[in-house]
């Protein structure tokens, strides 16, 4: 039943990226439409496949049911998307499920799409984000109310039957060897999250099905293999072996606002601005990302690249700044002098703890406090805005003081430059 429903599946995902949606998507990233359903090409069968191969266990396809329910994201409704924000609160929910849908593969994956369509790797991620949540609720509204564990393993099949829509070479990128590769890295991974839950199986199956099971995994893995490398030898792969260009154009994951030993903000030097300013700042830090941004006339201003301040501190439960945050301000407000076209905009962010609408106050406070420092620095205040999202948004995991920690954040976004 999988080897007919994996392409419908795909053939409605694709289907729908198509015509106002698709238009609304181009506007947002800032490249054509031609180039955006290219990239997607690429990105809807390495999203399906890393999901595949997630849910190819009972606990990885569980984790993959969490994600979609606790996100609502069967709700996500693609013709809207012209709607405010809509974009913006899309690609938010997609930046904390980058690695989630394509773990260890997200650089090699944006790096691969990038090159091969011609783009920069920016617009790549921030199609990704967009595609990673839009995927998930696709195959959560596709399942309604019979969402469990089972049906979207019957559902999804194996990671190789969505890595033939891949374009030739993608699957390199994959798995560093082409279909049949790729396809054999998902399975480690699904074999290894197997390993690391032995008790599980003892419990739950005979001994005749302990010594059963694994043989029909691996009779079912050769089966597969031949049939990718049957389609390998019908349509050969060719894999550049030109690595893309880097840049600074991914954004970074978000940082911290208190700021703790695991940042690594690098070294220290002096940048010179356009108008003979000088700044002492961190190689890792949101003042030169935020250069790299401006100064790139590649990079094009959209609604999904944010930055997350590295060393800005706030009084508890409070939306009063501390001194030791003043630095880091005074450096954006001397790059916002430097220069004048620029205009940002102001996120808040909060943890779960506690009331949502106090936690979205809060939020607002504090974008609205960072605002107010800016001006006073010397920033009209018709060049920034501030919102407040509270608890959406979340880019770690509010069940852990470290993750409650990172959501805890101050973002900029570059609305003008």
């Amino acid at each position: 039943m999988a080897s007919k429903m994996a392409p419908e599946l795909f053939d409605q995902i694709r289907n729908a990226f198509s015509g106002d949606t698709l238009n609304s998507i181009s506007s947002a990233v800032g490249i054509s439409p031609s180039k955006t359903t290219s990239a997607l090409d690429s990105l809807i069968p390495a999203v399906l496949a890393g999901v595949a191969g997630r849910a190819a266990t009972t606990d990885g396809a569980n984790d993959v049911v969490d994600v979609i329910r606790k996100n609502n994201l069967s709700n996500i409704d693609l013709s809207n998307l012209s709607r405010p924000d809509a974009i913006t609160n899309l690609t938010n929910t997609g930046r904390s499920l980058m690695d989630f849908a394509l773990g260890g593969r997200v650089n090699s994956v944006t790096d691969w799409t990038a090159s091969h369509v011609g783009i920069n790797r920016s617009a790549v991620t921030s199609l990704a984000t967009l595609c990673i949540p839009a995927v998930l609720g696709l195959i959560g509204r596709r399942l309604g109310g019979g969402l469990n564990a089972s049906s979207l393993s019957s559902l999804l099949g194996g990671p190789g039957r969505f890595l033939q829509y891949a374009p030739a070479g993608l699957a390199g990128a994959l798995g560093a060897g082409g279909a049949a590769t790729a396809a054999r890295r998902f399975a480690d991974d699904a074999e290894k999250r197997v390993a690391s839950a032995p008790v599980y199986v003892a419990e739950k199956t005979s001994s005749l099905w302990k010594w059963l099971l694994p043989l029909l995994g691996i009779a079912a893995l050769i089966g597969l293999l031949g049939y990718l490398l049957s389609r390998r030898s019908e349509s050969p792969t060719v894999v550049t072996t030109q690595p893309p260009t880097r840049t600074e154009a991914q954004p970074p994951a978000p940082a911290p606002i208190v700021p703790t030993g695991g940042v690594d903000l690098g070294s220290f030097a002096d940048t010179k601005l356009p108008n003979g300013v000088s700044l002492h700042i961190p190689a890792n830090g949101i003042e030169n990302k935020l250069l790299a941004f401006i100064g790139d006339q590649t990079k094009l201003v959209d609604k999904m690249t944010w930055f997350s301040f590295d060393r800005l501190e706030f009084e508890t439960d409070s939306a009063k700044l501390k001194p030791s945050s003043r630095e880091q301000l005074a450096n954006i407000a001397a790059i916002l002098k430097a220069y004048p076209k620029v205009s940002l905009k102001i996120g808040g962010y909060t943890d779960n703890t506690g009331d949502a609408e106090h936690n979205r106050k809060l939020s607002q406070d504090r974008a609205n406090s960072t605002l107010n420092e800016l001006v006073s620095l010397g920033i009209a205040k018709s060049r920034l805005e501030a919102e407040g999202y509270g608890e959406q948004f979340p880019v770690a995991d509010n069940a852990t003081p470290e993750g409650r920690q990172r959501n805890r954040r101050i973002d900029i976004r570059v609305t003008q430059k």
